[in-house]
C-alpha cells in the first residue's frame, strides 16, 4: 500500500490492527506515525496507552503488552521502532530460508492474525524486510506494510505543490522552480530536509504576501546543496561576485571547504557529463533521463553547459582533485576554491 493511501485510511478512521513501515523516507514515516497516534490515542490517554519501544523488546513482553487491557482508556497504540523482526533471515541452500521461529515468535505469529480491538502495533524500520519470512508474511496478510522509499526527483512537483499548500505559503514560480532544480540534482531527495527548509522559509517570510526566488537565495544561502547549485547558476551566468559571495556565505555558516568541493566537483562533473550527451545527439529530455530529474532541469543542465568549453571543465575537475589533496593535507585553505570558481568564471 503507498503513502496517500494508508493516511487516507487513517483519516477514515479505517484503522489497521497491525503496521510495518518500512524504508529510508523518515518524512513518510513520521507522517503516519503522527496520524496513528492522533488517531487511536486521544491526548489525554497518551501517558498510559501510548507504549514506544526505541528497539525490539522481548517476544513476551512485546505479547503481553498486546494482550494487556488499556488502562482508563479504550485503545493501546504500541510504537516498536529499529525494529528487527522482519530483517533478512539466514540462507540454507539456494533461496531457501531458515525460518525455525521459537515459541514466543509462533504465538505472535498467530496473534497478528486475532489482534484484541483494544491494540494497534506499528513496527518501523529503514530496513527492506525479508518478504518470505513467516512473521512478515502473517503481517501483511492481516495487517498494512509501507515502503517508504526515497522520493524521485521527477515527482517532487506534486509533492511540493500540496506542501507549499499545507503550510499556506505563496511561492514565486521561479523561486519554486530554483528551489526544485537545486533539489532534483540532489544524489537522493529527502523530504525532511525539504520540509525542515519549507518551514524555515515560512518563518522567516512571516507576514509577507509572496516568497521571491531572492528571498529563498537569502535564507537558504547556508544550505550546501542548494548553495552550490546556486554558485554553478551563478557562474554560468559569469556573476563572479555573486559566486564568491555565496561561497562565503558558507564558509561563514561553517560549511567545511571540503564539503563544498566535494558538491561543487559533482555539478562540474555533471556539466561535463551533458556536453558529451550532446555531442552525441542528444536533447535535454535526454539528459534529464540520464540523470533521472524533471525535463525542465535537463534544459536548464543543457543551457547551463553551454557557458563552459570541455577544456575549461577538465580543467576545473583537475584543479578541484588537487584543492582535495591540498586541503587534506592542510597545504592550503578556502582561498583555493575562490581561485577555481574565478577561473571557472573567466
Amino acid at each position: 500500500m503507498d503513502y496517500k493511501a494508508v493516511l487516507a485510511g487513517i483519516k477514515q478512521n479505517k484503522i489497521a490492527s497491525v503496521y510495518l513501515l518500512h524504508g529510508e523516507e523518515t518524512y513518510y514515516i513520521r507522517q503516519v506515525e503522527q496520524a496513528l497516534i492522533a488517531s487511536v490515542v486521544p491526548v489525554e490517554d497518551r501517558d498510559m496507552n501510548l507504549i514506544i519501544f526505541e528497539s525490539d523488546p522481548q517476544r513476551e513482553e512485546l505479547i503481553n503488552t498486546i494482550e494487556t487491557i488499556p488502562f482508563l482508556g479504550e485503545k493501546n497504540l504500541i510504537i516498536v521502532r529499529n525494529t528487527g523482526l522482519f530483517s533478512a533471515g539466514h540462507k540454507a541452500s539456494g533461496s531457501e530460508v531458515q525460518d525455525k521461529t521459537d515459541a514466543a515468535t509462533e504465538r505472535l505469529i498467530t496473534l497478528f492474525g486475532n489482534m484484541p480491538a483494544y491494540s494497534h502495533v506499528v513496527f518501523i524500520t529503514p530496513d527492506k524486510p525479508d518478504k518470505r519470512r513467516k512473521l512478515f508474511k502473517a503481517l501483511e496478510k492481516n495487517g498494512v506494510v509501507l515502503e517508504a522509499a526515497p522520493l524521485k526527483g521527477k515527482e517532487l512537483r506534486s509533492w511540493l505543490t500540496q506542501r507549499l499548500a499545507e503550510l499556506k505559503i505563496k511561492m514565486a514560480p521561479d523561486a519554486q522552480e530554483h528551489l526544485l532544480a537545486a533539489v532534483s540534482m540532489m544524489p537522493q531527495v529527502s523530504l525532511d530536509f525539504v520540509n525542515n527548509e519549507l518551514e524555515k522559509v515560512l518563518l522567516y517570510t512571516t507576514g509577507k504576501s509572496r516568497i521571491t526566488q531572492q528571498d529563498l537565495l537569502q535564507i537558504l544561502s547556508t544550505v550546501p546543496e542548494i548553495s552550490v547549485f546556486a554558485m554553478v547558476e551563478a557562474l554560468s551566468q559569469r556573476q563572479t561576485p555573486q559566486a564568491l559571495a555565496l561561497l562565503s556565505e558558507q564558509l561563514t555558516a561553517g560549511e567545511h571547504p571540503i564539503r563544498i568541493l566535494v558538491l561543487l566537483a559533482r555539478q562540474v562533473r555533471q556539466l561535463w557529463q551533458v556536453k558529451d550527451l550532446i555531442q552525441k545527439g542528444r536533447g535535454s529530455r535526454e539528459v534529464a533521463d540520464f540523470f533521472k530529474v524533471p525535463g525542465f532541469i535537463g534544459e536548464k543542465l543543457v543551457k547551463q553547459s553551454r557557458s563552459f568549453n570541455e577544456g575549461k571543465l577538465k580543467t576545473a575537475l583537475l584543479s578541484l582533485a588537487a584543492a582535495d589533496r591540498d586541503l587534506k593535507a592542510s597545504r592550503s585553505g578556502p582561498v583555493v576554491l575562490e581561485k577555481i570558481i574565478i577561473e571557472l568564471c573567466e
